[in-house]
C-alpha cells in the first residue's frame, strides 16, 4: 500500500461510516423521542398511506360512536314523550269505558267528558313541546302527507242504516220472538267490502270448529250490493231498503244463534231456515216455485215436492250451496218444525242455548215429538208430511211468513209485511247493540311521515334510518271526542290512536337496539384499526433501544476509526526526515 498525503482513503471510509451511524443514531433518538416508527413519508412511504387511512376511519368511527349516542338520546326523548301519550290515552280509553256503562246519568257523563277535554289539551301540548335540538319529534320537518281514505258516501250510509236501525230492530225482534240475546261481550266487527261472492251480507266468526258459542265475528257487508239498493231506492223503490232490512236481519240471527248456541253443528236446513224464519220468506219460495215451472204458476204440489224433498241435501251441518231452492228449502223445514216441537222453534232454541255442547240430534232426543228422536228422523218426517203446510200457505199476498205474524205457524199480531220487516228509525247511536261491543269502521288514515338518517359509520351510507310520524289530535283521530253520546266510538278511537303510538314506541325501541349495536360494532372497529395503525406506526422501543446502544458504540468506534485514519499521513514525515 502506498503512502500519500493529498487522498486519506481511510479518512474518507471511515468518515462515510461515521455519517451513516450518525443518520441511524438521528433517526432511532426520533423515534424513541416521538414514540413513532414513521415520523416522516421517508421513513415507510407505504406504511404512512395506510396508517393513515386507518386514521381516517379511527377518527370517523369515533366521532361516529358520538353520532349514536346523540341518536340515543333523541331516541330516549321520543320514547319519553310517547309514554305520555300512551298514558294519556289509556286514562281517556278507561273514562270511556265507565262512560258506556248506563248506571252514569248524562250529568256523569258530562263531567267524564271534562276531563276527556283536558286529555285532550295535555295531548296536544305534549305533541307539539316535545323536541330534541330543536328538532320537533312529533311534528318533523319535511314530512310526506299519508293517504287518508274515509269512508265513502254509501259507506257511511250503510254505516248510518245500521246504526240508526238495522241493527238495534234486528236484535229486538231476535230477542221477542226466538228468546235469543248476546250476553254483551260479543264483539262485532262491520267490515266493509267491495264485494262478497254470492252474497249481499255475511257473518263470520273467529272459531268455525263446532265448539261452544263464538265471542268474536264479523258482519260483512257487501258495498256494491248495498250501493245498487240504495239507487234503486233513491228511484223510488222502497222495496230496496225493505230487502236491505230482511238481509240484515237474517244475518243478525246468524250472529246472534253463534253467540249463544252450537251453531256449526247443526244441520243446515235449521241454521238458514231459522234466520229466514225472522223476516220471513214466502216470497222467496213463492219464485222459487215460480221458476220450477209447470202448471198453477207453478205453485204446484210435484214443483212443492221438489222443494220439500231437497232437504236430504241439507241434513248435515256444512252442507249449503246458497242456492234459491236450499234456501226455500230451509226456511219450510224450519216452518214445519214450529209447527210440530212443542214451543216450536224458539223453545228448540231455549233448549239449545242452555248448553253450549247441544246439538239438534239432543233436541229431537228429549223434545217428544211422535216418530222423531234424531235429525235423519225428523227429514223423513218432513218429506212425508210438510206437504199438507206448505199447501196451506198463502204466498201471493205481502205477508212474508215472519214468526210472530198472522200467517206464521204459530200466529201472533206482528206485522211480517215487506215494509213492517224492520221499521226504520232516525235514532242514531254508536251501540244499537245490547249484546254486542260494535266495532266500526271509520275508513283508511295513514300518517305523515318523514325519515331521520342517523350516521352511525365512518362511511358514506353508513345509517339507521328511523321513520318519524306527525302526530296532532286530528292525526290520531282524537280530535272530536263525545263520551256522553258515543263512548264506543271514543273507545275505538282510543285503541286505533294506541296502536299507532304503540308502534311507534316499538320502531323507537327497535332503533335504540340497533344503536346499542352500532356502538358496541364501532367500538370493536376503531380498537381493531387502532391495533392495526399501532402495529404499523408505532415504534419497537426493545428493538429502537437495541438499536441505540448498537449505533452508539458504532458511532464511537468510527470516530476513533476516523482520528486514526487522520494520524495516517504522518508516517510521510518520517520518510522525509
Amino acid at each position: 500500500m502506498s503512502l500519500v498525503i493529498n487522498t486519506n482513503i481511510a479518512s474518507l471510509n471511515s468518515r462515510r461510516h461515521l455519517d451513516s451511524n450518525n443518520g441511524l443514531l438521528s433517526q432511532t433518538l426520533q423515534r424513541l423521542s416521538s414514540g413513532l416508527r414513521i415520523n416522516s413519508a421517508k421513513d415507510d412511504a407505504a406504511g404512512l398511506a395506510i396508517s393513515e387511512r386507518f386514521t381516517t376511519q379511527i377518527r370517523g368511527g369515533v366521532q361516529a360512536g358520538r353520532n349514536i349516542n346523540d341518536a340515543v338520546s333523541l331516541a330516549q326523548t321520543a320514547e319519553g314523550g310517547l309514554s305520555s301519550l300512551a298514558d294519556l290515552m289509556q286514562r281517556g280509553r278507561e273514562l270511556a269505558v265507565q262512560a258506556v256503562n248506563d248506571t252514569n246519568s248524562t250529568s256523569d257523563k258530562k263531567a267524564l267528558q271534562h276531563e276527556i277535554d283536558q286529555i285532550q289539551q295535555e295531548i296536544e301540548r305534549v305533541v307539539k313541546q316535545t323536541s330534541f335540538n330543536s328538532i320537533k319529534v312529533f311534528d318533523p320537518p319535511n314530512v310526506t302527507e299519508g293517504e287518508s281514505t274515509p269512508l265513502t258516501a254509501t259507506e257511511q250510509r250503510i254505516v248510518d242504516d245500521l246504526q240508526s236501525s238495522w241493527l238495534e230492530q234486528s236484535e229486538i225482534i231476535i230477542k221477542d220472538y226466538f228468546g235469543l240475546q248476546a250476553a254483551g261481550d260479543v264483539t262485532l266487527k262491520v267490515v266493509l267490502e267491495d264485494s262478497i261472492v254470492g252474497a249481499t251480507a255475511s257473518v263470520s266468526y273467529s272459531n268455525e270448529n263446532g265448539g261452544a258459542p263464538t265471542n268474536t265475528m264479523q258482519l260483512n257487508i257487501d258495498v256494491a250490493e248495498f250501493e245498487a239498493l240504495y239507487v234503486s231506492l233513491d228511484g223510488g223503490n222502497q222495496n230496496a231498503f225493505d230487502s236491505m232490512d230482511q238481509v240484515i236481519a237474517h244475518e243478525m240471527t246468524h250472529a246472534v244463534m253463534a253467540a249463544t248456541t252450537n251453531l256449526e253443528e247443526f244441520p243446515m236446513w235449521f241454521v238458514e231456515g231459522s234466520a229466514q224464519f225472522i223476516p220471513g220468506a214466502d216470497e222467496s219460495v213463492r219464485q222459487v216455485l215460480v221458476g220450477l215451472g209447470g202448471s198453477n204458476g207453478g205453485l204446484n204440489a210435484t214443483n212443492r215436492a221438489t222443494v220439500i224433498n231437497n232437504i236430504d241435501n241439507l241434513d248435515t251441518a256444512g252442507e249449503f250451496s246458497g242456492s234459491a231452492l236450499d234456501y226455500a228449502t230451509a226456511y219450510i223445514a224450519t216452518r214445519y218444525l214450529d209447527t210440530v216441537a212443542p214451543g216450536g222453534v224458539p223453545s228448540a232454541l231455549s233448549f239449545l242455548s242452555a248448553d253450549g255442547d247441544r246439538t239438534m240430534d239432543d233436541y229431537f232426543a228429549q223434545a217428544g215429538i211422535t216418530g222423531i228422536s234424531n235429525i235423519a228422523d225428523f227429514a223423513t218426517d218432513f218429506k212425508a208430511n210438510a206437504e199438507t203446510m206448505f199447501a196451506g200457505m198463502d204466498l201471493t199476498n205481502p205477508d212474508t211468513g215472519g214468526i210472530g205474524g198472522a200467517e206464521a205457524t204459530t200466529g201472533g199480531t206482528r206485522d211480517t209485511t215487506w215494509s213492517g220487516t224492520i221499521p226504520n228509525t232516525s235514532n242514531p247511536t254508536d251501540n244499537p247493540l245490547s249484546g254486542f261491543i260494535e266495532v266500526w269502521p271509520t275508513g283508511v288514515s295513514e300518517l305523515a311521515t318523514t325519515t331521520l338518517a342517523f350516521q352511525v359509520g365512518s362511511e358514506v351510507g353508513q345509517t339507521i334510518d328511523v321513520s318519524l310520524s306527525r302526530l296532532s289530535l286530528d292525526d290520531l283521530g282524537l280530535a272530536s271526542l263525545d263520551i256522553v253520546n258515543f263512548g264506543n266510538t271514543a273507545i275505538n278511537a282510543f285503541d286505533s290512536a294506541l296502536t299507532e303510538v304503540n308502534n311507534m314506541r316499538s320502531t323507537w325501541g327497535a332503533a335504540q337496539n340497533r344503536f346499542e349495536s352500532a356502538a358496541s360494532v364501532t367500538q370493536v372497529n376503531i380498537e381493531s384499526l387502532t391495533a392495526s395503525r399501532s402495529r404499523i406506526q408505532d415504534a419497537d422501543f426493545a428493538s429502537e433501544t437495541a438499536m441505540l446502544t448498537r449505533v452508539q458504540i458504532m458511532q464511537q468506534a468510527a470516530t476513533s476509526m476516523v482520528s486514526q485514519a487522520n494520524s495516517l499521513p504522518q508516517q510521510v514525515l518520517g520518510l522525509l526526515g
